[in-house]
């Protein structure tokens, strides 16, 4: 069987997530469009590549950028443009030794005993490569990427609710949905999964989100990867 992961709340803690990196994010950002030339274009270096993909209001000035991001930062809006840069912001906060993932102890154990391990996450492929680069074990620095076969994102594959993604994802593995197991906390994602023929792993961890007693009983549950 194939494994297909998403990270928050699965593999490492949505606390992690939540009250480390997007607080990185949005404590440092702000210097680094500061830097910028505006107009922004897509000519002059890597970042303003990636910025270019915004709105042309929203490239005009640093007020104007600054207010488009903090709107689909406040608003959870899962812009692909504004992944990429957030894995811009996390890489410089990686190679500074300011962020380390703690990814869970189970979930390391299962990448070592898993043939076939993928990885699906709404931030983009280069943010989750630079987070399983930089994992905490033990107070020591890990890449766990070599223990990992590939990863997608929405902008490789969709959205994480649509059923249409799963299809995707099966069909770039060029392996049967039936022989790809999915695991997430979110049960939207896990019915997406299932209704795209994945089998489905729902994992219920201290801090997720509740889990009502019908999806329990609908869908395989499991708290630990020691449970696999």
């Amino acid at each position: 069987m194939v494994a297909l992961l998403d990270i928050e709340g699965t593999v490492c803690s949505i606390s992690f997530v939540k009250e480390t990196l997007y607080p990185y994010f949005l404590e440092t950002y702000a210097s680094t469009i500061s830097t910028m030339e505006y107009p922004i274009t897509g000519e002059r270096d890597e970042m303003s590549a990636i910025l270019s993909g915004f709105p042309t209001e929203a490239k005009q000035s640093q007020e104007a950028l600054k207010s488009h991001i903090s709107h689909l930062v406040s608003n959870d809006i899962k812009d692909p443009v504004l992944k990429a840069f957030q894995g811009k912001v996390w890489k410089l906060g990686y190679a500074k030794g300011e962020l380390k993932a703690p990814v869970y102890s189970d979930a390391i154990e299962f990448f070592e005993r898993s043939d076939k391990t993928y990885i699906y996450s709404s931030g983009s492929v280069a943010a989750q490569k630079l987070l399983f680069a930089h994992v905490d074990v033990n107070g020591c620095l890990t890449d766990l990427t070599p223990k990992l076969a590939g990863y997608f994102d929405i902008t490789t594959s969709g959205y994480k609710q649509e059923q249409a993604s799963y299809a995707s994802i099966s069909s770039a593995i060029g392996v049967a949905p039936k022989d790809i197991t999915f695991y997430s906390d979110n049960i939207n994602e896990i019915k997406a999964a299932h209704s795209a023929g994945l089998a489905t792993r729902l994992v219920v961890r201290p801090g997720n989100e509740p889990v009502s007693e019908q999806d329990k009983a609908v869908f395989t549950v499991i708290t630990t990867f020691d449970d696999e």
